[in-house]
């Protein structure tokens, strides 16, 4: 998830990116802008998920800023002072707000909330757009050298990228080494919604997972106890598939 922080204010938003970066692994972009102007530019290069809005003393300035970010459909957070004249108009038009000094409790929660329902709005965007008429395979072939092996979709673990080869670790079984690319095989199961691939090495059985480890980058632990890293760009699309 993309953060975009905008105020005057330079201690606040360092103390916000701080408090989000170290509180919320899923929050992939914290970015800030000391200036109104300068985040109008920004905003289409950034495209965040939500922009947290410190009013500050340029109340004119938030609220034409307001007015372009609405035309972009990105949700807005406002950070304000305690003066009743700028919370009134906040309540009157639903605009969400914490009052300074900030309640992180209260943060926290506006943070995860958000996140969960952007992800299921995303998520069910994805389906409606991704439905195939076709079925799911329930098995695969494996082209082995004397034979072509037959294997349960179910009982795959992950498969792993080596090179021109991959790895297939399969439920209490030794793993199988074919000729074949990681691609080839995301082609093949892209029509079953229980595989996804985490990582360029990494194509994973989501039901076989055990749990997930909460790192910078995070990692599953497998059934089997291996331990596999989600990369970088993979991270907000599987927290996202598996919070949701």
């Amino acid at each position: 998830m993309k953060c975009f922080l905008i105020g005057d204010d330079k201690n606040l938003l360092e103390n916000i990116e701080a408090y989000l970066q170290g509180n919320f692994f899923y929050i992939t972009i914290c970015e800030r802008s000391n200036s109104y102007a300068e985040a109008e530019l920004m905003l289409q290069k950034i495209k965040p998920d939500l922009i947290l809005l410190d009013i500050g003393v340029s109340l004119e300035s938030s609220f034409s800023l307001l007015k372009k970010v609405n035309s972009y459909s990105i949700d807005v957070f406002f950070i304000t002072t305690e003066d009743q004249d700028i919370i009134n108009y906040l309540k009157k038009n639903n605009l969400k707000y914490l009052t300074k000094p900030i309640d992180y409790s209260e943060f926290r929660f506006y943070i995860n909330t958000f996140y969960v329902t952007r992800s299921k709005e995303k998520e069910l965007q994805q389906i409606l757009s991704g439905i195939r008429v076709t079925a799911p395979k329930k098995r695969i072939a494996i082209p082995q050298e004397k034979q072509i092996q037959m294997i349960a979709i179910q009982d795959i673990l992950y498969i792993e990228a080596d090179i021109n080869y991959c790895q297939i670790h399969i439920l209490d079984k030794k793993s199988l080494l074919v000729s074949k690319t990681l691609k080839s095989f995301e082609k093949q199961l892209i029509n079953n919604n229980e595989f996804f691939r985490i990582h360029q090495s990494y194509l994973i059985n989501l039901n076989h997972i055990s749990k997930i480890i909460k790192t910078k980058l995070p990692q599953v632990v497998m059934i089997n106890g291996d331990i596999l890293t989600i990369s970088r760009s993979k991270k907000t699309a599987f927290l996202r598939l598996i919070l949701g």
